[in-house]
Order: structure tokens, then sequence, then C-alpha cells
């Protein structure tokens, strides 16, 4: 079997409904989808996953902050002054762009590659040099450029009857998270190092919007902030188990800033090289990554699609002392799809400073301020990297099937009486009682003919299709047929799950 391409893609995902324009009848708006009831069973199936992963069997902690924040949360964490794009707005037609990506799409189209890699590291200078130098006009109309400015990407909200008091909606969940930090350590009276977790909607006011869930308005986010002692790394402990560090062995596919200078491509380097050579901060960073590689295989994410890119210096976040950011193919390019950053005290301090409420704790009888580790997952993006890696064209069939981790598969049978005859229906209803009461999730169709049922089946990711036919009624056996090759086995309906 053979990837479909992106076009395939688009067009199965619409058809089954998994992925929705939202406010489609008014004319769709920008970096806004809804998920229909087949992506968004596939979508809480990948947040359930993390919630087991990272949150449960590490014995961190969750929480649910608030979506608007006050003002000074953002003051403090830089967002207000430092969370910004360069726009450029077309002085003809009013259509806005953001500076950067659209150089790079230019210089792309030209085969001027070296140029597109660049501007993404360039400031608003360098990039008003380009525009002028090159001639960009508008795509749309072919007018000129106003010059750029920088953009803040929070979406900003008035709160209370008056407006006297001001407010975003979060760009990211992680300050909730450092803000209540102090009240759960005291709550739970836990040792360091532990994790917080929050999972949740984030708004960015994307100038503009693109490639479907890459770049949305409203988007929701996975992340865990790793509250530690940056003097007790020595010895590991998570969840009172010491990690054995032969799990450092394993080898990741990962492009340093060394790679990146010198135009050559990822290459497999064991975690405990990289921790010794400096590309990977600490051990806690690096344990988490071991956990993040796990995680996407279990996820059923081919390894060869998957890079971790080092960041270079100007890219890095005014708070951070090491990223490493998770990459995926997605149509034919690595897109960002988690961040990995080494926040130090940054955000604690400056909430400490400007809030004049002391954030400390002791650890080891020494008073602190803990360091963080972010392991920050784009939901969206995930879902999208999955899907899009995960639809398949075989020979046999003449439409596209969708092979997904028995994790995330949408349910895990589908139950079809062959014919719309009452004794089919009525075996068929039975056997999907069965199965739901032994705690599988299972779909029930009766409409259309047989084939469309394994097509749609196939295309929704469905394990397995469970056909209710007249030898049924004979023998108390049913065909079971498989996603993953469309091969159909008469087994007895008490044996269907074995």
């Amino acid at each position: 079997m053979e990837k479909e391409n992106m076009d395939e893609v688009t067009n199965l995902i619409s058809r089954r409904g998994i992925i929705i324009p939202s406010f489609e009848i008014y004319g769709e708006l920008a970096g806004f989808y809804d998920y229909g009831p087949i992506g968004f069973r596939i979508k809480n199936k990948i947040k359930q996953f993390w919630r087991d992963y990272f949150i449960k069997s590490l014995g961190n902690l969750e929480v649910e902050t608030t979506i608007v924040g006050y003002e000074k949360v953002y003051q403090a964490s830089g967002h207000i002054k430092t969370f910004t794009d360069p726009i450029l707005k077309c002085t003809k037609c009013g259509s806005t762009y953001r500076a950067d990506k659209l150089l790079e799409e230019i210089f792309e189209k030209e085969k001027k590659l070296d140029l597109a890699k660049s501007v993404g590291h360039m400031n608003i200078t360098e990039l008003q040099r380009l525009i002028n130098e090159y001639t960009v006009v508008c795509p749309k109309c072919k007018g000129t450029f106003s010059d750029i400015t920088p953009f803040n990407l929070m979406m900003k909200t008035d709160i209370g009857p008056t407006g006297g008091i001001t407010g975003y909606l979060r760009p990211e969940t992680a300050q909730g998270i450092f803000v209540d930090f102090p009240e759960i350590y005291k709550t739970y009276n836990f040792k360091l190092p532990i994790g917080i977790g929050q999972e949740g909607k984030v708004f960015r006011n994307e100038i503009s919007p693109r490639q479907m869930l890459i770049r949305m308005r409203e988007f929701s986010q996975m992340e865990l902030e790793y509250f530690f002692n940056p003097k007790n790394l020595d010895k590991l402990v998570i969840n009172n188990i010491e990690i054995d560090e032969t799990l450092f062995d394993k080898k990741l596919n990962m492009l340093t800033r060394e790679d990146q200078e010198k135009g050559a491509e990822a290459s497999k380097i064991s975690i405990a090289d990289a921790i010794k050579n400096n590309i990977i901060p600490n051990k806690l960073f690096a344990y988490l990554l071991y956990k993040e590689s796990i995680f996407l295989e279990k996820l059923g994410i081919d390894s060869q699609i998957i890079r971790y890119r080092q960041l270079e210096p100007d890219e890095l976040p005014h708070y951070s002392k090491g990223n490493i950011d998770l990459e995926i193919i997605i149509n034919g390019k690595y897109e960002e799809v988690a961040g990995n950053a080494y926040r130090t005290d940054f955000d604690l301090k400056s909430h400490s400073n400007l809030s004049g409420k002391e954030i400390s704790v002791l650890d080891n009888n020494e008073k602190i301020t803990p360091h963080v580790i972010e392991v920050s997952f784009g939901l969206d993006r995930l879902f999208w990297s999955i899907i899009t890696n995960s639809i398949y064209k075989d020979e046999k069939r003449s439409w596209g099937i969708t092979i997904l981790s028995d994790i995330i598969q949408p349910y895990k049978y589908s139950v079809y009486p062959l014919q719309k005859d009452e004794k089919l229906i009525k075996k068929a209803i039975e056997i999907y009682n069965h199965l739901n009461g032994e705690g599988f999730e299972v779909l029930y169709n009766s409409s259309g003919s047989i084939g469309k049922r394994y097509a749609k089946s196939d295309e929704m990711g469905i394990g397995k299709s469970i056909t209710i036919d007249y030898q049924t009624l004979e023998d108390e056996t049913v065909t079971v047929r498989d996603i993953m090759d469309g091969i159909q086995e008469r087994v007895k309906i008490d044996e269907i799950t074995k």
C-alpha cells in the first residue's frame, strides 16, 4: 500500500466529516476548524493516551486553569512585549501577510532554498530589506506593502461591564500552571521533581492561518511542566523510581545546530551522546525526550518521518536555556508538532517579582526557586500528522484506508447485518450490545450495500468489521474483516475478540 497524496487525504476527511471548516454556512473563517464525530473520537483518544502516559504513569498532576488570563500574567511572562510576528499590509486591498512566511513561500517557488531557510532567523530590518530588494507585492492584487510592523498574536478582551480590566485569551496553557504552582505545591506537599500537566484550548491571532490544522487561531495544547532542583540531577528519580540510564542508549533522529550550519541532514544520535555534547541540556530533559519518542511509537508514527531539531540561538524564546523541537513530516515538509524547552526559573521568578509574592520551595532543606522543563504538544498538529500519514491506497481496493494504532482507532469494531432483514438486524444488535457490554467501542450500521459500508469503515479507520448473514442464524458464526488486508475470516461469535 502507498500513502495517499494530500488532495486525496483532504477529500477523505471532508467526505467522512472528520474535520469540518467552522461556520461554513456563512463562509469559512480562516484558522478555525471543527472535529466531526470520527475526528473527535480520534482526537480524544490521543488526549487520553497522553494523560495515561505523561500524567498517570509518571505520577504527575493535572490541572485545569482559566482560558481568560489577567493582563499582569502576560506582562510577567513576556508575552505582551515579545509575542509578536512581523506583519505586512497591502496598501491597495488591505490584505495582511506574515512577512517571513510570505518570503519563504516566494523563495521556495523560485528555488532559492538558502534564502527560504534563512528568513525565519531574520529581524524586521532584514526582512524589510528583502521585501524592498525583491520588490515583493501583494499576491492577491499586486499592490505595494506598507512597512513591516510587529503584531502581537494574543487575543485581547475586556473584563467587567465597564471594560476596566484588560484580559487576554491564553496563548499557552503553561502560565496557569506557573501561577498556581505555589498553592499546588503547598497543598500536595510533594517532592521535586514533579510534573504538572494541562490540556486545553489556546488562542493565537495568526496573521495568515494556512494548511488546515498546521496554523490555526484556536487550537489545543497538551503541556507538561516538570519542576526540579537543578542541583539534584545526578541521580534522576521519577515517581520514586531511579531512572536506569541505559535508556539513554536509544538513538533519536537529531538535527543539531552544527548540522543546520553545514546544511546537513538529521542523523541518528544516542541520547547519551546528545547529553555529552551539550545538545540536550540535562538528564531530566533527556528522559522526557526518551518518553516522548516512545509515546510517538505507540501512536503508530513512523520514526522515519520524525526528527528532533535543536533550535539555533536566535530562535530561542526569551525564557529558554535550550529548546529541541519535535518535527514530523506533513505533506512533504517537516512541521513542529511539540516544543521541548528548558525554561529555567524564568516564569516563577517573573511572576514572583511582578506579584510581590515569594515563589520558592524547600528542597533538601534548601530554599530554591525550581527550574522547569516543558514538553508541549500541539494536539491538533499531532492529530494532523497522524491522519495525513495514515491514509493509504490499496491496489485491491478503490478507496482510502486509514490505518491507525489500536490505541486511537475511533472504533474497535463495526457491526453490519448483511441485509435489512429483521432476523439479521436483531442478531446484529444482539452482538453489538454484547461487544459494548464487554467494554469495546462499536459502530452499528445497517444502511447501504455491504461494500459501501466496508469502504466507509476502512476510511474511518475502524479495525475490524463484523458481518451477520444467514449462516450466522444457523451456526452462530460471523465474518470478521480486518482493515489491514480486507480478508474475511469466519469465526464463532464467542471468539470474535480472541
